[in-house]
């Protein structure tokens, strides 16, 4: 039994070592993480995508900026699209680790309810917002600086 737990704990402790040496070895260091959402807004709804974001969606991410659960954000149109079905306009947030999206629903709670004032409130303009647009993906990248 005994040396069961000695074979056990040296095995762990092994383990440990070659982890802690393989992340040694990775030939970068992780960076911000950046959240990347591609849309297609419909033909002949820009003006109101663009005034919905101006009104309703900005002021929360400047609050986000403001309380630090955001680093920046930007928003940035595509000049190539490759067909109408294609994203012509994206957005990215971008965090300072994949710690800083932990618990963020909760975070971000108060920052939305002082925007709009109460939850149905917000569900009608979520529910005007999706007559304007279509979203084609989203992804999730984290920076690196290559060692």
């Amino acid at each position: 039994m005994k040396h069961a737990i000695r074979v056990s704990a040296a095995a762990i402790c092994f383990l440990f070592v070659a982890s802690v040496a393989a992340n040694a070895q990775v030939p970068y260091t992780e960076g911000a993480v950046e959240r990347v959402v591609l849309l297609n807004v419909l033909p002949g709804h820009f003006d109101a995508f663009m005034a919905d974001f101006k009104k309703n969606v900005i002021p929360i991410w400047d609050a986000q900026k403001s309380s630090g659960l955001i680093v920046d954000y930007q928003i940035f149109l595509n000049e190539t699209r490759a067909s109408t079905d294609d994203w012509n306009v994206g957005f990215s947030l971008i965090y300072k680790s994949m710690a800083s999206l932990d618990g963020l629903p909760d975070k971000i709670y108060e920052l939305r309810m002082k925007q709009y004032g109460s939850r149905d409130a917000e569900q009608k303009v979520i529910d005007k917002r999706v007559e304007n647009y279509r979203p084609v993906t989203s992804y999730l990248l984290r920076d690196i600086k290559l060692r």
